[in-house]
């Protein structure tokens, strides 16, 4: 716990998933992740939020909003931020049923068919450093499926499978169910410095870390995209994305500790 602020901060650390010969060649492995404050979520009552230091925000530069941005079943759309490579991304989705089919699916989950997988409710949400032609992409979403007793669970996910082209990297599909409460929108922050991913849904109640391998996706060529995957809803979706300066890390000065 840190003392003036009166904050419990948790530091937390992200392995490696391509091979030692690579951790070799580039003389380091593993990155810390940003620490997070750890609350606990009143409005649940059952969950610990997790959510990255205030101190993060000093990093922010310009910013960007976007406004209830359409996006229809099937479609992908880009945001036009520039460079995608830093970045802090507020996003809420709405979602529209088009009473057009029957929401039947089953309670799977994310770790089936990933992002690709449609159903009625999803999967939507973003792709993060993605390429111009989707060649390399990490999907950060939502998917919504029915549960036995007749409502909708959430699960918010991350995938990997297509966020590099390099062989030798071991490719998870990672999900975890979050509540929603009924007055809450699906809304997620997803922190992303170059080659990490580091995303947080509904206020920090579902936390996801990603450690990526991009070839192509890379400094200037690295994208922001909208997408949705799902069969029976539009989406509409409302962000605010800050570019990040990179961190400029100095000396403890231990001489100085009393």
């Amino acid at each position: 716990m840190t003392r003036k602020k009166q904050r419990r901060i948790l530091w937390g650390w992200i392995n490696e998933t391509d091979t030692e010969n690579d951790d070799l060649a580039k003389g380091w492995a593993s990155l810390q992740t940003i620490p997070r404050t750890v609350l606990f979520d009143n409005k649940t009552g059952t969950n610990i939020l997790q959510w990255p230091v205030e101190e993060v925000e000093s990093l922010r530069l310009n910013s960007t909003d976007f406004d209830g941005v359409l996006v229809e079943p099937g479609s992908v759309v880009e945001l036009d931020i520039g460079t995608a490579t830093q970045l802090d991304i507020f996003a809420d989705f709405e979602i529209e049923s088009l009473g057009s089919e029957e929401t039947n699916e089953t309670d799977e989950g994310c770790r089936t068919g990933g992002a690709v997988e449609r159903s009625s409710w999803g999967p939507f949400g973003l792709l993060v450093i993605a390429d111009q032609t989707l060649s390399e992409l990490t999907p950060v979403y939502f998917r919504l499926a029915n549960s036995s007793d007749g409502d909708l669970k959430t699960y918010f996910c991350t995938d990997e499978r297509r966020s590099t082209k390099a062989n030798d990297v071991f490719k998870l599909v990672y999900e975890s169910q979050v509540p929603v409460l009924d007055d809450e929108k699906h809304s997620m922050r997803v922190l992303v410095d170059h080659s990490i991913v580091e995303s947080f849904a509904q206020g920090g109640r579902t936390v996801i870390s990603s450690r990526i391998y991009p070839t192509e996706a890379i400094y200037g060529a690295a994208r922001l995209f909208l997408f949705n995957n799902a069969t029976g809803v539009n989406v509409k979706a409302t962000l605010k994305i800050w570019q990040m300066n990179s961190a400029f890390i100095h000396p403890f000065p231990l001489d100085q500790m009393q």
